[in-house]
Parts: C-alpha cells; sequence; structure tokens
C-alpha cells in the first residue's frame, strides 16, 4: 500500500494517567486488536522500551491511535503514559481521521476495516471524493468505488429525483443546485438525462394500477409521491383526479371523511389533500404557480405536483426536513415570489390551539399566531391581507380556509365576543379584496373521539366541525 500522510494536526504533547484517557468505540476505526500484539508490547515496556505516544483528540480525550498500546500500558500497570493531542482537522470525522493514523505506521487497520469504514463515511457524505479517501488510507480509488457504489449510486439517484421534484415545482435550476449543493450544469443535465422519472409511465406500462406502481417505485427507489407525480403528467385534470381516487364534487360543500395518503403526512391541523386539489381544479389552470405560505407538513405542495401546478411552500416550522418547504416567517412580509403567482392557498393556525397537547414535537411552534389575544390575532391577518393585496397583479386569487371560534368552550378570552367567519370577510373586504365564493369543508365526525361527543352531549354544548374556504380576488 502507498499511502499520503494527512497532515496531522498536533495540538500539545503530554504527560497524563491511564484513567484520563476516553475509549469511545464510535470514533475508533479497528473492530479488532490483536491478542498477540498486546503481549508483545507488554514485554516490550518491561524490557524498558518506549513507545510513540498515544493519539487523543483535544477536547475530549478519546482515544485516536494506540490502541495496543493503551492495552499494553494497562497490562503493565503503568500509571502515568506519554500523548500528544491532535484536533481533527475541518471536513473529517474523528473516526476517518483516526483511520488516517492508523494507515501511517506499521500496524495498518484490515480491509475489512477500512471497507466498513468507507461505507460508514459515504453514507453520512456521499459525495465526499473517492480518490481522496483511498489515497489518505493508502486503499486504491477502483477499490473504494467498489465499496461504496451502493451507496452512492443510491445518493445519485435521490439527487436526481429531488432535483426533478423540485423543477416540477417551479424551482429554477441556480436554485436547485444552491438547494442540493451541486453545480447548475449537473442539474441541467439530471433534468435532460433523467430517466428514472422522464419515463417513469412507460416503465410500468399504459394499464398501470397502484399496486404496480408501487412496486416499480421500491424497486427504483423513487419516492411514492415523485412516483405518482412522474405517472400524472400530462394528464388532463379530471383524468388525474381519477387516478388519484378523488371525486370532484362540484358543490359549494365539500365534504371528506380522510386525508389523503400521499399528501401531507402528520401534522397539527392536516387538512385533506383532496381539498387543496379541489381548489386547484376549480381555481387554478395546469402550470399555474401557487404559494402556500404556512404549508406545514406540505400537503399543498404535494397536491401541485399531482395536479402539475408549480408550488412554493414557507412555514417557520422546518421539523419535516422536507427539501421543498421553505424557510420565512410571514410576520416579517410576504416573500418575492408572490408577485408571480395565480393563486394563494392559505391554511393559518386556528386561534386559541395553543393548549399544552397542541405545542412542542406533536403540536404548532412556540411562538404560533394561535396564541396570539383575539384582537391581536384578527389585526394580524389584517396586515397580511393588506401587503398581499399591494404585492399580486390584478386577478389573483386568494383561497383562505378559517374555522370559527366561539369562547363558551375556551379557557380564556371568555370576555370576547368571539371569531366568525364575517370577521375575516371583513377584513378582505376592507384591505381591497374582492370576496367571490364561500365553501363549506367541514371536519368529518368521524375524527371527533366519542368521549368528546358524550361530554358535549351530557353538558349540552356544541362541538365545532364547521370551516369554511373564502376564495377572494385582487381587483
Amino acid at each position: 500500500m502507498q499511502t499520503t500522510k494527512t497532515n496531522v494536526k498536533v495540538k500539545r504533547k503530554g504527560i497524563i494517567s491511564l484513567d484520563q484517557i476516553v475509549w469511545d468505540p464510535k470514533v475508533y476505526p479497528r473492530m479488532k486488536w490483536s491478542t498477540a500484539t498486546i503481549e508483545r508490547y507488554a514485554e516490550a515496556l518491561e524490557a524498558g522500551d518506549e513507545f510513540p505516544p498515544l493519539v487523543l483528540e483535544e477536547g475530549t480525550n478519546r482515544l485516536l491511535d494506540g490502541k495496543h498500546r493503551l492495552e499494553a500500558y494497562k497490562k503493565v500497570e503503568m500509571a502515568e503514559v506519554p500523548v500528544e493531542w491532535h484536533t481533527v482537522p475541518e471536513g473529517m470525522s474523528a473516526k476517518y481521521y483516526a483511520a488516517t493514523l492508523s494507515a501511517a505506521h506499521g500496524d495498518r487497520l484490515s480491509y475489512t476495516d477500512l471497507k466498513a469504514l468507507a461505507e460508514e463515511e459515504f453514507t453520512a457524505n456521499p459525495s465526499m471524493s473517492a480518490a481522496d479517501w483511498g489515497r489518505r488510507l493508502g486503499v486504491p480509488e477502483r477499490t473504494v468505488r467498489r465499496w461504496v457504489s451502493h451507496i452512492t449510486d443510491r445518493w445519485r439517484r435521490s439527487r436526481e429525483v429531488q432535483a426533478w421534484h423540485l423543477y416540477q415545482l417551479g424551482w429554477t435550476q441556480e436554485e436547485i443546485g444552491e438547494k442540493l449543493g451541486i453545480a447548475q450544469q449537473t442539474v441541467s443535465d439530471v433534468l435532460t438525462e433523467n430517466g428514472h422519472l422522464a419515463d417513469f409511465g412507460k416503465l410500468i406500462g399504459p394499464n398501470w394500477n397502484e399496486k404496480g406502481l408501487q412496486q416499480e417505485a421500491e424497486r427504483l427507489g423513487i419516492p411514492l409521491i415523485d412516483a405518482w407525480a412522474a405517472t400524472l403528467d400530462g394528464m388532463p385534470d379530471d383524468e388525474r383526479l381519477n387516478r388519484l381516487g378523488i371525486k370532484v364534487q362540484p358543490y359549494d360543500v365539500w365534504q371528506f371523511s380522510s386525508c389523503h395518503d400521499l399528501m401531507g403526512s402528520k401534522y397539527p391541523g392536516r387538512i385533506p389533500g383532496e381539498l387543496v386539489c379541489h381548489v386547484l381544479y376549480f381555481f387554478t389552470e395546469p402550470g399555474d404557480l401557487v404559494i402556500d405560505p404556512m404549508v406545514g407538513s406540505g400537503t399543498t405542495l404535494d397536491a401541485c405536483l399531482l395536479m402539475g401546478r408549480k408550488c412554493r411552500g414557507y412555514d417557520i416550522d422546518l421539523r419535516h426536513e422536507r427539501i421543498d418547504v421553505e424557510k420565512h416567517d410571514l410576520s416579517e412580509g410576504w416573500p418575492d415570489v408572490v408577485t408571480k403567482v395565480s393563486l394563494i392557498f392559505w391554511d393559518p393556525p386556528y386561534f386559541d390551539k395553543m393548549d399544552e397537547k397542541n405545542i412542542g414535537e406533536e403540536g404548532y411552534q412556540e411562538g404560533s399566531i394561535s396564541g396570539l389575544a383575539p384582537n391581536e390575532y384578527l389585526s394580524w391577518f389584517g396586515e397580511r391581507f393588506a401587503q398581499l393585496y399591494k404585492a399580486v397583479k390584478s386577478g389573483v386569487k386568494l383561497a383562505f380556509l378559517m374555522s370559527d371560534w366561539d369562547p363558551e368552550n375556551a379557557k380564556d378570552h371568555k370576555d370576547h365576543q368571539g371569531l366568525f367567519l364575517w370577521d375575516y370577510a371583513d377584513l378582505l373586504r376592507s384591505t381591497g379584496w374582492k370576496l367571490v365564493r364561500q365553501i363549506q369543508c367541514p371536519l368529518p365526525t368521524q375524527q371527533v373521539h366519542p368521549d368528546i361527543v358524550n361530554k358535549f352531549r351530557k353538558t349540552r354544548r356544541l362541538a365545532r366541525l364547521g370551516r369554511y374556504l373564502l376564495v377572494a380576488q385582487r381587483e
């Protein structure tokens, strides 16, 4: 083996007691060590030989190099041993750096150790250079590539699908490259040569069914939402909805018993993807740009992808780690892209949902507008409506989903008269918007637990199932 030694980062040298050394197998690259070597080292120590210092990580005292020496020191019961502290170079893991130290001396890592390390390192960072990695550890590049090809191939395909996904939603190649950390030319190449999605419909045939689509997506390692979107690409709206199992409701009351599995995920106040699809069907055209300023788990993004609409989704809560959800706080103003939209779909956090069950991992973030006082809550929307009206072009529509709130069932704010649909309608009119449609979108009764139903029945109170979509237009 020929190795290129990594520039060692010796911070300082010294003598410390054995009990100060931290043994952490997660950062040590060798899976096994030789009992015979430890015995030989121990005999040499008893004969008066001196060994090079153990290498410890600066700041943690974790052992990076010298496990055999450490065990030999223990065997001969040495109280203090020579060490040197290294700083791990930026961009390298402690385990990777430790492996380069082992590669620089005679007792090198086995190929089993090196292969395991390569798989671990490339899983964490699939874009790293196989040539550089192999050179530092004395492994031929072709061998490294053979070890990690399944990892890098999966990563490359994932990047291709992610680029296609964002492009379908209206992201520019420059934006995609910046988001994925790849060159714009690479994005261009992926979008023109990506057969995994461009020809997905051909792969499963014209008479495909949902089961066959899912099996093919799993075989190719393509997320199901993208497989569906690629298969539906180019179809008219009615055929798309039919394939998705969504029956168009041509009324001013839309009732959905559950949330579509393909659109969005678990999230406080999650809405049915079918509802968003209906908005797109009745109020947009294929290729139109839609934005959702509080997109949550991404239901609107998924619906737009399946329906062939462009979409940008924003939120302050990025817990779902979706590549297509962009960080933005609407309290600071509307994103610039709003000047180019055809429709804004807006399903905000409803008022007074900030109780103990709706905060944190399973609920809203601290600071959500849901926790404002009633008058502050309304004022906040009035400001956003006014800003939006000034920013968008004539003809743009706003689909605003909201539920009433009455103080009868609330612990706080009992002195307030309540927040009702007409309050938001008044705000829209006062800021210039023209109301063109009110659609009832009631919550399904299946979502109300029987215990709650009994509680309301016994106390003679009314559970709130009403929910409404106000559609307004910029004159």
